[in-house]
């Protein structure tokens, strides 16, 4: 049996299978139940229940569950729209952040040159004076 002793009984106490059977007293002809093959009528050690009690409490018992399923699955989902917000905030950054290093490239690349320029203008002047003097 499940949680509490709901649901279908699975082991009886004795440690042996419980099987579904049908009844055939005159009371309750038909019915369907669940026991251990050892029980006898009025025996309160080994398993026996009735099959239309145990899918009322296996279905309480799913519907107790499929509700805690839908509000973990709103919970899942709020914390996944906001995942998808942070990783939008996240990529626009990283646009903004692209752009700003690529400037700075650029700038820094026209400084080399400048600054390459320089250098060999310096390096002219110097072997034009060397040469010259």
């Amino acid at each position: 049996m499940g949680e509490r002793g709901r649901g279908i009984p699975k082991i009886c106490r004795c440690g042996e299978a419980v099987v579904m059977n049908t009844s055939k007293t005159v009371k309750n002809p038909g019915r369907l139940f669940h026991s251990c093959s050892f029980g006898r009528d009025g025996d309160w050690y080994h398993s026996f229940k009735w099959t239309d009690v145990s899918m009322y409490e296996e279905l309480e018992d799913l519907i107790d569950k499929v509700d805690n399923l839908e509000g973990a699955s709103i919970t899942l989902q709020k914390g996944v729209n906001t995942c998808e917000a942070e990783i939008e905030t996240l990529t626009m950054e990283t646009r903004v952040c692209e752009a700003v290093v690529e400037k700075e490239i650029r700038e820094c690349k026209m400084q080399l040159r400048s600054l390459k320029n320089m250098v060999v203008f310096a390096l002219v002047m110097l072997f034009f004076f060397k040469f010259m003097y």
